[in-house]
């Protein structure tokens, strides 16, 4: 088998050596990406590419996609079941990724980082203002806090809320959670809007649920935090564009956007960084060190057991 390694850099070495028992492994190196794809017949790809019917035909000999994501959209699932290739990822592996904990634990940093202000305060050549009454902050301490999606992500998330002694809501549209948890009360999502403070994004995506948090929600969040760490497609991004421009958010921070391997608005979001607490990172919550490695190994050994 032919194994083609589309984001090589820092790739886990014993995940590499998991590859190597099933066949040959090339790591992309910049350069005609056609001409990599053309003999593949596996492919290991995280979110910078977009899987869609093009990329398939560069790879007309593709058996497998291995993607160490949770989040399928950067795929054409719909093109790659049409090709009978079968996707491996880390969708359902719910045991392995209690052990993942890198996107909540951004997600409690950027809701740090909104409230205490970092990103103005820290010194640097733009700011030498040795003035702490500039930089005042607020404490996350009986905040009330609410959580749309309470899978995995979710549920650590509130879990170091409550260490930190925040008030915590939740909103699921799995009806079966809401009796599951007695410290976190269940609400209907306005309701759980207009009475929090805070509002963490960390629902699954899928295409039904495209731009779901549109108008009529964005339009709760006046002088209230907003948080993405889900999906850019769930929200209607245009709208959230227009609120940001006129400071409509108390603070507001996206790791993700729209259309991230294409077309996007990420040339405006930049522009309008300068003069908002907003805060943009790029995808970067499931990125350390530590969680990219176990996920590759996890990976490639599902990969191993399905060719065996």
């Amino acid at each position: 088998m032919k194994i083609g390694i589309l984001e090589g850099k820092d790739f886990s070495r014993e995940a590499m050596d998991c590859l190597k028992k099933i066949g040959r492994v090339c790591v992309f190196n910049g350069g005609d990406l056609g001409s990599f794809l053309k003999e593949k017949e596996i492919i290991f790809v995280r979110l910078n590419y977009y899987i869609g019917k093009d990329f398939l035909d560069s790879a007309n000999k593709l058996k497998y996609i291995c993607t160490p994501t949770t989040g399928l959209n950067h795929l054409d699932m719909k093109e790659i079941k049409k090709r009978d290739i079968t996707v491996v990822s880390l969708k359902g592996e719910d045991f392995f990724l209690s052990s993942i904990r890198a996107t909540p634990e951004h997600a409690l940093g950027l809701a740090l980082s909104l409230l205490r202000n970092y990103k103005e305060c820290f010194l640097n050549k733009k700011n030498r203002k040795w003035n702490r009454d500039l930089f005042k902050g607020n404490e996350i301490y009986k905040k009330n806090i609410g959580i749309i999606g309470f899978g995995r992500i979710g549920r650590l998330i509130s879990k170091y809320l409550f260490a930190l002694g925040a008030n915590v809501f939740f909103y699921d549209i799995k009806a079966d959670l809401k009796s599951h948890f007695g410290e976190i009360k269940s609400l209907n999502l306005k309701e759980m809007i207009k009475k929090s403070d805070l509002i963490f994004l960390c629902a699954s995506y899928s295409d039904e649920y495209r731009n779901f948090f549109d108008k009529k929600y964005i339009d709760l969040l006046k002088n209230k935090y907003f948080i993405n760490i889900s999906r850019g497609e769930l929200v209607d991004e245009r709208y959230l564009i227009k609120k940001i421009k006129i400071n409509f958010f108390k603070g507001i921070a996206l790791d993700v956007i729209n259309n991230e391997n294409g077309n996007n608005n990420l040339k405006e979001l930049i522009q309008l960084i300068k003069n908002n607490n907003f805060i943009l990172t790029p995808h970067i919550g499931g990125a350390t060190y530590e969680s990219m490695t176990k996920t590759e190994v996890f990976i490639a050994n599902k990969l191993l057991k399905l060719y065996i």
